[in-house]
């Protein structure tokens, strides 16, 4: 059951494109952590190895922002159906390709670029499917 809140369409679509922008920052940190971890060895054991992961900065402030995503696609969700909302996840895919390109010096391909805009094109498609 749907509460009926008084925020429009766009309000609903900027509460599923905070939770996105969130989420995808999150994944950013994550990376950014493993990164500042080193290579894992298999010599090393398995105990230390996960408590050097759970206590990086970078590691913690990614999963705290993962939960902040969660509590605003729980409201999403409980203002739209999830047929309208869920395709808008795969502006994650841009957005952490855009924000590693930007901040962690990754590439994007031609190809990947195309893939985005294609991802783009579909997300504006469904969105006006009404």
């Amino acid at each position: 059951m749907k509460i009926n809140w008084p925020i429009s369409m766009p309000g609903n679509i900027g509460i599923i494109v905070t939770s996105i922008i969130i989420s995808s920052t999150a994944h950013i940190f994550l990376k950014k952590g493993m990164l500042t971890r080193g290579r894992v060895l298999p010599t090393q054991r398995a105990l230390a190895h996960i408590w050097t992961i759970v206590t990086n900065p970078w590691i913690i402030g990614g999963m705290f922002l993962h939960i902040s995503a969660l509590v605003f696609w729980l409201w999403a969700l409980n203002r739209v159906d999830i047929t309208f909302a869920y395709p808008f996840l795969a502006l994650g895919y841009v957005l952490v390709s855009l924000i590693a390109w930007l901040w962690l010096g990754e590439q994007i391909t031609q190809t990947r670029l195309l893939g985005m805009v294609i991802i783009i094109a579909g997300i504006f498609v469904l969105s006006r499917g009404g």
